[in-house]
């Protein structure tokens, strides 16, 4: 059971310092049964800082998050926002690649990035006593980085690598080549780390220019969860980014059309085939939310799933199975991936499609029911125990949603499912006319290409 939350207390207050509003929020915290000490300052330019103060560890994660993803680029420019993540870390105005490095490893610490469809993240985490000099780095990466024209090449390369390293493992490259055919001519449909061809044509001018025109404060979350002193995380955000430009908001631009398709490509040497198949779902924000990840945790979230059990465990068809969910704030995906022999890719796909109808035809049981919720809640609750998951659940949850779910409200609406619930979605999602089946084949053997749904 979950305690009572009912005496949650919410105070609202400005703050005297020049630079922020601070909203002070306490609330229980139902992972680790202790208070959970949260407060959001929005300071004058408009960037938001949430800090948690978690005086029970002694690190701090610090995390910049800027909403600056692959979907605000054009296709000319896919793989432009990576491009600038990487190239951050390349110098700036005062300090050269390899200080930076130096610098953060003499306190061992942990400095690095990621670029997703949406947002863009920076973080450090460090020992607490060294929060002012993650402040520091992390400020003068994102604010003033130099884009060195010398490391420019050498950056591309990079990239251009990383790109290989996709088409060299077909369990990635399949999700790619599905969500490209998913969200046809749309950027969430495009690879985060662009094309060959697109990140060839990217030059330094159109590099400084992206980042000048997404990297503002409108766009701008400052994260931070570990053991310090909300005073001292206020005087240091208000140092270190009170001088931000505002900048426009971005604009995501119009939600993706998903057509039904089917690709089936072939890739020499592969001994299996993977595939994925997958179907419209809501989108991270939406009052289904809770619901569809119910659904895909049934489906195919771990080793008591049905497809688990009944492809794998009970005929020995798969190694790898599973069911997951790509969302974004209009937009979503259902999509299970399998990776078979050629000769039973057929098989694999029918029995999956056989759980579709399922999962759409007849209830859940009370019992896999129970399961699922659980197995989530516990997810979720585990996932919550250090600084730097803290940090990322704060800044997500900003993100798509402009404040802070407490755990009741997130273990509520887990709760409030039902097997009916699960039903009705599925007969809405699980619908042949918007189902897409990508498959990558080592041989042209497998007769995806004339098996119908």
């Amino acid at each position: 059971m979950i305690p009572s939350v009912s005496r949650t207390l919410a105070r609202f207050y400005s703050d005297s310092g020049p630079n922020v509003v601070v909203i002070r929020l306490f609330v229980p915290c139902l992972a680790l049964g202790a208070c959970m000490n949260v407060r959001k300052m929005e300071m004058k330019n408009g960037l938001i800082v949430i800090t948690e103060a978690m005086p029970h560890v002694r690190s701090v994660s610090l995390g910049v998050w800027v909403t600056a993803g692959s979907r605000f680029e054009s296709e000319k420019h896919c793989g432009i926002s990576h491009f600038v993540e990487h190239m951050l870390f390349k110098g700036t105005r005062t300090r050269s690649a390899a200080e930076l490095a130096r610098i953060i490893d003499s306190v061992g610490g942990q400095l690095d990035a990621f670029t997703d469809k949406e947002y863009v993240g920076y973080y450090a985490r460090v020992l607490d006593e060294h929060l002012p000099l993650a402040f520091d780095l992390l400020s003068d990466i994102v604010l003033r980085p130099a884009f060195p024209a010398v490391e420019l090449e050498r950056e591309r390369n990079v990239i251009l690598e990383e790109i290989s390293m996709v088409e060299d493992s077909p369990q990635d490259l399949i999700q790619e080549i599905y969500l490209e055919a998913f969200w046809k001519g749309h950027p969430l449909g495009r690879p985060v780390a662009g094309s060959r061809r697109s990140v060839a044509g990217i030059k330094r001018k159109d590099l400084v220019r992206h980042f000048q025109t997404s990297y503002s404060a409108a766009n701008t979350i400052v994260s931070i969860a570990g053991n310090f002193s909300h005073k001292k995380v206020q005087e240091l955000a208000a140092r270190y980014f009170s001088d931000m430009n505002t900048g426009p908001r971005a604009d995501p631009g119009a939600p993706p059309t998903a057509g039904a398709a089917r690709i089936v490509r072939h890739k020499p040497k592969l001994e299996q085939t993977h595939i994925c198949v997958g179907t419209v779902c809501p989108p991270l924000i939406s009052e289904e939310k809770y619901r569809i990840h119910v659904l895909c945790h049934i489906l195919g979230g771990g080793i008591s799933s049905r497809l688990f059990q009944n492809i794998r465990e009970k005929r020995g068809l798969v190694y790898s199975i599973s069911s997951s969910l790509s969302l974004y704030r209009d937009a979503g995906t259902l999509v299970v991936y399998a990776g078979t022999a050629p000769r039973t890719a057929c098989q694999v796909l029918e029995l999956t499609m056989k759980e579709f109808r399922r999962m759409r035809d007849r209830l859940v049981s009370h019992d896999e029911l129970k399961r699922a919720k659980e197995s989530i809640k516990g997810s979720i609750m585990l996932s919550l125990e250090s600084s730097s998951s803290r940090m990322t659940h704060m800044a997500q949850q900003q993100t798509y949603y402009g404040r802070l779910y407490t755990l009741e409200e997130i273990m509520a609406g887990i709760e409030r499912v039902t097997a009916r619930d699960v039903r009705r979605l599925s007969a809405e999602i699980f619908n042949n006319s918007k189902m897409t089946l990508a498959a990558l084949d080592g041989t042209s053997g497998s007769g995806l290409e004339e098996l119908s749904f």
